[in-house]
C-alpha cells in the first residue's frame, strides 16, 4: 500500500503565545499602547474597562501575540522590507522621498494645522485609491471615536487632533466586516507600527490584511489619558468643562486649550508631563516612520503641514493630490527640519531611558 506524504503546513512563529502572554508582557506592564491591533484581528478580544481582554476561549494562536507593536518590534527588519533598505545614521525622521510644508485646499482648508492628512483620505477616497477610510472622531466630551468614513464629507468632519489615546485601528474591523477592500487608515506612530506588522510580517494568518491599502502616519511625540487630562487639566487647571473645548493644540513649547469663546489657556508642554499615557513610554517614533506618507505640525508655520512622502504609495498619492489643487506646497525650511529632527531624537532619548525603566525588550530601533 502506497502511503501520501504527511501535507506540511506553516506554523505561527508564536504559535501557543496566547492571550495570557500578551496580557502578561504587556497589558499588565502598563506598555500597551492601546492601538486597537489585537481587538481589531482576534474575534476574541475586545476593548472592556479602557483595555484589550478576553472574552471568550484562547485557542493559543498567538495572533494577538505577533502583531502587537509593543510585543517586540524590529525595525531595521521592517525598514528591510518596506523600503528594501534600513534607515542611515543622521536619519532621524526615518526613510523618506520627499519633505515639504504644504497646505490644504478647498474642502479640508479648515482642517487643524493644514488639513494635509484630511486632504490626502479625500483624494484617495475620490480617486479610488482606498474605499474607505478609518478615522478618528469625537463625541462633545472630547472621547475619541474610530469610524469608518465613506464620504469626503465624513473624512472632513472627523478632522482635528484630538491628543488623547484612541484604539482607533479596531476599526479596521468594522471595515472588513462591511465588505470594503481597500481601507485608508490615518493615526498615530503607534497604531502605524500595528497594521504594518499585520501587514509585513510572513506568518500563516489570513484575515483580511491584504484590503489595507494606505497608512498616513502623524507626527506624535506623546498622547494623554483621557481621565487624567480632562481632570487635572481641563477641567482642574483651566476651569473648563470637556464640552467647552473647541480645540487642543500645541505650539511653541506649549499646550493650548481653547475654549469655544476663542479664548486660549495654556501651560509649559512639560507640565502635562503627569498626564501622558504610560504605554507611550516605550515608543521611540515621532514620525510614523512606517507610513506611506506622514504628517505633522512641527517643522512648518502656522497652518501649514510637514509632509513625508514615503513609499512609493504614498509619493504618489501626494503628486495627484498635489496636482489636482486639493493641496498647495513650498520648501520646507532646515530651521523647520532640524526642530522636526530634535524632536525626534528627543523622544528616542525617552524611549531609551523608560525602556530601562519599565523593563521592556524586544523593541528595537
Amino acid at each position: 500500500m502506497i502511503m501520501a506524504a504527511k501535507e506540511k503546513f506553516a506554523e505561527p512563529t508564536y504559535l501557543e503565545c496566547g492571550f495570557g502572554e500578551l496580557e502578561y508582557k504587556v497589558i499588565k506592564s502598563e506598555i500597551c499602547c492601546r492601538c486597537g491591533t489585537c481587538e481589531a484581528f482576534c474575534p476574541r478580544i475586545e476593548h472592556v474597562e479602557n483595555k484589550p481582554a478576553l472574552v471568550n476561549y484562547d485557542p493559543l494562536c498567538g495572533l494577538c501575540f505577533t502583531y502587537c507593536p509593543r510585543t517586540f518590534l524590529d525595525m531595521g527588519a521592517m525598514e528591510s522590507k518596506l523600503f528594501g533598505r534600513t534607515r542611515n545614521a543622521d536619519e532621524a525622521l526615518g526613510i523618506y522621498k520627499k519633505a515639504v510644508s504644504a497646505q490644504a485646499q478647498g474642502l479640508a482648508a479648515h482642517a487643524q494645522d493644514g488639513g494635509v492628512a484630511t486632504a490626502l483620505l479625500v483624494a484617495a477616497l475620490q480617486s479610488g485609491v482606498i474605499d474607505c477610510a478609518v478615522v478618528t472622531d469625537r463625541d462633545e466630551e472630547w472621547r475619541t471615536v474610530a469610524r469608518v468614513a465613506t464620504t469626503a464629507e465624513e473624512i472632513v468632519a472627523a478632522a482635528g487632533t484630538k491628543y488623547t489615546i484612541s484604539n482607533s485601528v479596531q476599526a479596521v474591523k468594522a471595515a472588513l466586516e462591511k465588505g470594503y477592500k481597500k481601507i485608508g487608515f490615518v493615526g498615530t506612530p503607534c497604531q502605524i507600527q500595528g497594521l504594518r506588522k499585520v501587514m509585513l510580517l510572513e506568518e500563516p494568518y489570513q484575515f483580511g490584511q491584504d484590503k489595507i491599502a494606505l497608512l498616513v502616519g502623524l507626527f506624535c511625540m506623546e498622547n494623554f489619558d483621557y481621565d487624567a487630562l480632562m481632570t487635572g487639566l481641563v477641567k482642574g487647571k483651566f476651569g473648563l468643562m470637556p464640552k467647552d473645548v473647541a480645540r487642543f493644540e500645541i505650539k511653541k513649547g506649549m499646550f493650548r486649550v481653547i475654549d469655544k469663546t476663542g479664548k486660549a489657556h495654556e501651560v509649559k508642554i512639560e507640565e502635562t508631563d503627569a498626564f501622558t499615557f504610560a504605554g507611550c513610554g516605550p515608543c521611540f517614533d515621532f514620525a510614523s516612520e512606517l507610513a506611506d506618507i506622514s504628517v505633522g505640525s512641527v517643522g512648518s508655520g502656522d497652518g501649514w503641514s510637514t509632509v513625508l512622502t514615503r513609499t512609493d504609495a504614498g509619493e504618489k498619492l501626494y503628486a495627484a493630490t498635489l496636482a489636482a489643487g486639493a493641496v498647495q506646497e513650498k520648501a520646507v525650511s532646515e530651521k523647520g527640519l532640524a526642530l522636526a529632527k530634535k524632536l525626534a531624537a528627543g523622544k528616542v532619548k525617552r524611549f531609551e531611558t523608560k525602556c530601562v525603566e519599565m523593563n521592556v525588550s524586544g523593541i528595537t530601533r
